[in-house]
């Protein structure tokens, strides 16, 4: 789901919608994934991106449980989002780990307004140790363990502003895919002035 404008962000990204789209285009090819496709809607709309809109938007079309898959870096923004509870509302939550810091999940949601119910009013379980279940919506979420790419988005794109820095285009820079690569060269996509 690539978004329009992250309101986390500053100022938005300096490349094209329709170049961001033909990147992660590039990307899935790449990886020869037909399973995954990419979600246009966030483009398609004016201002600032909202996950509680794309959510209600994907859940009215999809009509399937939605779980979304967050690196942990973001899930620690969760109290910064529009109406995380309306969030969590609308679909479970897979956190992946990318750096050595631990999630405190239940921390996290707290921060929101979200008690944790990894236990029910009589006391019983109801979830596992690192999971939490938000009773009212019987929605969780839990920390998901995949072999994921160890940096963010802003981190690749500092390994891209070092290589136009350093004029060092023979290798695309670390977590880039080489037709990826090919196509910021070829455009000089974020280039340092």
């Amino acid at each position: 789901v690539p978004a329009k404008q992250n309101p986390l962000k500053p100022s938005p990204s300096q490349i094209p919608d329709s170049m961001r789209l033909e990147l992660l285009k590039a990307s899935l090819k790449e990886l020869g994934e037909s399973k995954i496709e990419i979600w246009e809607g966030e483009l398609n709309r004016n201002g600032l991106s909202y996950m509680k809109d794309t959510l209600k938007e994907l859940s009215q079309t999809l009509k399937e449980e939605l779980v979304l898959i967050i690196g942990s870096e973001v899930f620690r923004q969760l109290p910064q989002w529009k109406e995380p509870k309306t969030v969590l509302s609308l679909a479970n939550i897979a956190v992946v780990a990318r750096d050595e810091n631990p999630v405190d999940i239940k921390l996290t949601l707290e921060k929101c307004g979200i008690q944790d119910a990894t236990k029910n009013e009589t006391g019983t379980k109801v979830a596992d140790f690192d999971a939490v279940t938000h009773l009212k919506s019987l929605r969780w979420v839990q920390p998901f363990h995949i072999n994921a790419l160890p940096y963010s988005s802003t981190q690749i794109r500092q390994n891209i502003a070092k290589a136009w820095k350093t004029k060092d285009f023979t290798v695309a820079p670390q977590g880039i895919q080489r037709s990826v690569w090919l196509l910021i060269k070829e455009n000089q996509l974020y280039a340092v002035n």
